[in-house]
């Protein structure tokens, strides 16, 4: 008779999560994950495979909470230029109170690992366009209200939004002046006027 198990999956996979987006692919070692996680070896590679195969369902589970979060925020943000400057202003503020630079899981794997694993690189394009369709969206419910003119290009613009999170994250491992992040979100916007 198989044994029960004695630990929560989703919360486990929570900390290793943490822990990848803390640590990094590489410099997470077996024995940081056993003493994260709280779980014997066994069980670690029973429930979730290898140490590589545990590092792709944290970064599924990051991709889908991500990108609901972001798309949730902006639903209730009904002015399409001030939710976009509040996201940026937020996620600004997030990564520099996150502790040791933690940026974004995803930035954080794309400088680590893009182009070493092709299966890794669908996911993190995966998760580009997961964003990008978010900020599409959004761009495109400001054109349907006359918020946003229905010459710009939406797509290409989600597109850049896209870039622009992704370069905050990475300038605020070396720049915590939150006045200058927001002056450079400030002048990305300006790409709706």
């Amino acid at each position: 008779m198989a044994r029960k198990k004695q630990f929560d999956k989703e919360k486990v996979l929570d900390k290793a999560m943490k822990l990848f987006w803390e640590k990094g692919y590489n410099a997470t070692s077996m024995d940081d994950l056993v003493s994260a996680l709280g779980i014997n070896r066994a069980s670690m590679y029973n429930t979730f495979g290898s140490k590589y195969e545990l590092f792709e369902q944290s970064l599924d589970k990051y991709n889908t909470t991500n990108t609901i979060r972001i798309a949730d925020f902006l639903y209730y943000q009904l002015n399409v230029r001030k939710g976009l400057q509040l996201l940026f202003e937020n996620l600004i503020t997030e990564a520099l109170s996150s502790g040791p630079s933690k940026g974004c899981f995803m930035v954080n794997t794309t400088t680590e690992l893009a182009n070493t694993n092709p299966v890794l690189d669908k996911k993190l394009q995966d998760s580009r366009l997961s964003l990008e369709t978010v900020f599409y969206n959004y761009l495109k419910y400001g054109v349907d209200n006359g918020q946003i003119s229905p010459y710009k290009d939406i797509k290409t613009i989600a597109a850049y939004l896209f870039t622009v999170q992704s370069g905050l994250y990475v300038n605020s491992k070396i720049n915590s002046s939150k006045e200058e992040l927001g002056k450079a979100v400030t002048a990305a916007l300006s790409i709706l006027d």
